[in-house]
């Protein structure tokens, strides 16, 4: 087992297996001078990502393989319980752990999540300020109506 502390100071206990899976714990664990006593600071993440990370990580890497229905089902309910902003701070979360399956699993949800939708969509969803003038923006639209073509109305 080791140890991983998040940015808020709480302390997780995972098996090594899991720990190997999040490649920035990778490294701690196989430099020289690491002793698993010793908790492996997680800075740039807080205690609720990491708690999704390591449910996620248990869940599809545990002994018994999930079947492919299992782990379908696990990942909608998984995604299910996560409002859009949560989906984004597991998203940079898992970026900077370097877990890679999670990471794929998630860039493939926000990109099924922005597909066919509206720019002003997507700008709520990841929280971006248009920075041009109504006009300008207008200008643009009417520009590129051809991207505009068949989008989802906004809901």
């Amino acid at each position: 087992m080791i140890l991983l502390k998040s940015a808020n100071g709480d302390t997780f206990e995972v098996s090594l297996k899991i720990g190997k899976k999040i490649l920035i714990v990778k490294a701690f664990v196989e430099d020289e001078s690491f002793l698993p006593t010793t908790a492996i600071p997680l800075q740039n993440v807080n205690s609720s990502e990491l708690t999704l990370a390591i449910e996620y990580l248990n869940f599809h890497h545990r002994e018994v393989k999930p079947s492919e229905n299992e782990a379908k089902d696990f990942d909608l309910e998984f995604l299910n319980n996560l409002s859009n902003k949560k989906l984004m701070d597991l998203l940079h979360a898992a970026d900077y752990l370097n877990v890679e399956d999670l990471l794929e699993f998630l860039l493939q949800t926000v990109a099924n999540l922005i597909e066919n939708k509206s720019v002003h969509f997507v700008r709520n969803l990841f929280g971006i300020v248009s920075d041009f003038t109504p006009e300008e923006e207008e200008r643009l639209f009417q520009e590129t109506a051809w991207a505009h073509e068949d989008v989802d109305p906004d809901v």
